[in-house]
């Protein structure tokens, strides 16, 4: 959440414009958008982490990203008809999305808990206001500095387990 906030601030400096200012107006208004993210975040991670990604033969990394790839074709209908996004946004969103769903899929196989991964859901949803091009990359290196720190731990004999 911190990163999603400070890229977006990042970026509201680089091009001088407050990329929060027509998003939330209101105390109210934020809080009834998370509310509301959080309940459809949550319904969705029941069908995909819960139930997809449970019963998917593949080995774990394979079904994260089939998984992912799934969540993006899936969100593909939102984009073209409520958002009216071209064919380059929707390609960053599907690489966006396929992250994101590397993140929720690795924590969900972590910690089996899907209140925790819909809460990370509805975060990713609710603070990355930036362009997509710039929350990728800070989603890739968010990646990668999880991958570093978790090969880092199971190096370490004396780790304990979840």
């Amino acid at each position: 959440m911190v990163a999603g906030i400070f890229d977006s601030y990042c970026y509201s400096f680089i091009v001088k414009t407050d990329v929060f200012k027509n998003t939330y107006l209101t105390v109210i208004s934020l809080l009834t958008s998370c509310i509301y993210l959080l309940i459809t975040a949550f319904v969705e991670e029941i069908a995909w982490r819960g139930f997809l990604l449970e019963r998917l033969p593949f080995k774990k990394i394979k079904s994260v990203l089939f998984v992912g790839a799934v969540w993006a074709v899936w969100h593909i209908p939102m984009w073209i008809i409520r958002n009216s996004l071209g064919m380059e946004q929707i390609v960053c969103l599907c690489i966006w999305t396929l992250l994101v769903s590397v993140v929720l899929g690795i924590t969900y196989y972590q910690c089996r808990n899907i209140l925790l991964i819909a809460i990370m859901h509805a975060t990713f949803n609710i603070c990355y206001l930036a362009p997509i091009q710039y929350n990728i990359v800070v989603l890739a290196i968010i990646i990668f500095v999880g991958i570093l720190l978790y090969k880092k731990s199971t190096k370490n004999p004396c780790r304990r387990s979840l």
